[in-house]
């Protein structure tokens, strides 16, 4: 299993004001919201501290519904099959934002600080995209580069693949080593993580090119997809 810590997470104010929309810019022309932004910005980049394990497994077989890994783990439902379909090995990833992004949200809430909580979370879920962002770029380009292909990425919950497939990630790689935890109700704590997987091999993959948003049941209404920044390989 491999492990990173070292992945780079930016919050640009402006950036994050437009994921949000005129009527977000609108509110912030109040000072006193502004500066709470810039509170919840600097606060939620000292809280970061991004971690990202993943391992890579070899696909024995589809099924209609579900691919099933040579040691016998079945996986799918939902577009599994769909976008993963034609690979020869499985990449399973677990990223988070780390434990203290979960204590600044918290301490927000205590102070009833309905728009500062609002800011954080949303900051903290952008931090764990960023790390799952970067992880896909990292993965997708060394498997290119020997001369492999890679599918769209796909995490559970995300999509109609049901949350409950989770465990089974988990089952496969042991995420308390970046401190990553997942209850019986398939909460992660810390809450700003997430896993996902990626198919590669060297025929064509079911879905190429695209990203996890492509997918996800609410992606008409989401204006953070639409304004969300596209990693390319190099």
């Amino acid at each position: 299993m491999h492990i990173k810590h070292d992945w780079a997470v930016n919050f640009d104010e402006e950036q994050f004001i437009t994921f949000h929309g005129e009527s977000f810019a609108r509110l912030l022309q109040n000072s006193t919201r502004r500066e709470t932004l810039r509170q919840a910005v600097s606060e939620m980049t000292q809280a970061v501290k991004p971690a990202a394990c993943w391992d890579t497994f070899p696909i024995q077989k589809f099924t209609h519904e579900k691919l099933v890994l040579a040691n016998g783990v079945r996986i799918g439902g939902g577009p599994v099959v769909q976008v993963i379909g034609g690979a020869e090995k499985l990449m399973v990833a677990i990223c988070t934002a780390g434990p203290a992004a979960d204590k600044v949200i918290a301490a927000a809430q205590k102070q009833k600080d309905l728009f500062k909580t609002m800011l954080l979370n949303d900051l903290a879920a952008w931090a764990v995209d960023m790390v799952r962002q970067q992880v896909c770029l990292q993965f997708e380009t060394g498997t290119r580069q020997q001369g492999l292909r890679v599918s769209a990425p796909l995490s559970p919950g995300e999509s109609v693949w049901s949350i409950k497939e989770q465990a089974i990630l988990f089952s496969l790689l042991d995420a308390g080593q970046i401190g990553v935890s997942l209850s019986p109700s398939m909460v992660m704590t810390p809450l700003k993580s997430l896993s996902m997987i990626m198919g590669f091999g060297a025929q064509p993959m079911g879905v190429e090119g695209a990203s996890n948003c492509d997918f996800c049941s609410i992606k008409e209404r989401c204006a953070y997809r639409r304004l969300r920044p596209v990693m390319q390989p190099s």
